[in-house]
C-alpha cells in the first residue's frame, strides 16, 4: 500500500538553517553565542551534513485488536493503555504502520574520534543528530500519512517506544522482530537502545478516520515534555 520506491527524506539544509535548532538541542540561544563558537558550530554542522547517510524501513500488518488496553497485530503488539484508547476513538483502525529511519552509522564514527579530542565538538555533533534524526522521522511520517490518504485513510502521529506508557525494552523488541533492521545497518540493543545512535523507531495507526491523532487529550500528564495535543 505504500509505494517506498520514491521516498526522498530530502534532509539537507544550509548550515545557517539548522544553526538555531542545533543550539536549542543543546540548550543555548543563537543570538547568545560569540562569533568564534558560532563559526564552530558551523563547521561542526557542516561535518555532520557530509556524514549522514539516511535510510529506513517501513512494514505494515493488519490491526486485530484494541480492547484489552493494547494495540494487537500479527506480529506486533503495543502495550500501551492511552493509545489502545486513542483507536477506541477511531474510525475502524485497520492497519499499523511501522517504520525504522537511521542517519547511519558514520555520524557515530565521527563522533568517537571527535570525543577524543575534546567534549565540545561531539556534543554539537550529537545534537546535530538529534535534530537531523528527528526531521527524518517527522518527514517519513508525514510521506506516510499522504501515501495512505491517496487509498483515503487518515493516520495518527507517530509514535515511539519510550513514549507514552509504550514500554522502551519490550517496544523497541517487538518493532525490531518485526522490521528486522539489519537491513538497513542498525542493531537493537538489549537494553532497548539502537546503533547507530541516530536512529528512530515508531509506529503509526492508520484508520478511514482519525479524530484525534494522539492520546494527549486523554492523558492527565499535563506537563510532560512529550505532549504533543492534536485536536484533528
Amino acid at each position: 500500500m505504500i509505494n517506498i520506491s520514491h521516498i526522498d527524506l530530502k534532509l539537507q539544509k544550509a548550515p545557517e538553517e539548522l544553526f538555531p535548532q542545533v543550539c536549542e538541542q543543546m540548550g543555548y540561544s543563537s543570538d547568545s553565542v560569540s562569533e568564534e563558537i558560532r563559526s564552530k558550530i558551523t563547521d561542526i554542522i557542516e561535518k555532520g551534513l557530509t556524514a549522514i547517510q539516511p535510510d529506513f524501513i517501513i512494514r505494515t500488518t493488519p490491526i486485530t485488536g484494541w480492547e484489552n488496553e493494547r494495540i494487537d497485530s500479527e506480529p506486533v503488539i503495543i502495550e500501551s493503555k492511552k493509545w489502545a484508547k486513542l483507536l477506541k476513538k477511531m474510525e475502524s483502525p485497520e492497519i499499523l504502520c511501522c517504520f525504522i529511519v537511521t542517519l547511519g552509522k558514520q555520524i557515530d564514527i565521527i563522533n568517537e574520534e571527535l570525543s577524543k579530542k575534546n567534549l565540545f565538538d561531539p556534543f554539537v555533533l550529537d545534537a546535530f543528530g538529534s535534530v537531523m534524526v528527528e526531521k527524518a522521522a517527522d518527514c517519513l511520517e508525514a510521506i506516510i500519512g499522504m501515501e495512505f490518504k491517496k487509498n483515503r485513510y487518515e493516520c495518527s502521529r507517530r509514535f515511539s517506544p519510550g513514549y507514552c506508557d509504550w514500554e522502551l525494552k519490550s517496544g523497541q523488541e517487538t518493532l525490531c522482530r518485526f522490521l528486522d533492521p539489519k537491513k538497513i545497518g542498525v542493531q537493537c540493543m538489549a537494553t532497548g537502545t539502537m546503533i547507530p545512535v541516530k536512529s528512530v523507531s515508531a509506529a503509526m495507526v492508520v484508520a478511514r478516520h482519525v479524530p484525534w491523532k494522539v492520546p494527549c487529550r486523554f492523558c492527565n500528564e499535563i506537563k510532560c515534555p512529550y505532549r504533543r495535543e492534536n485536536k484533528e
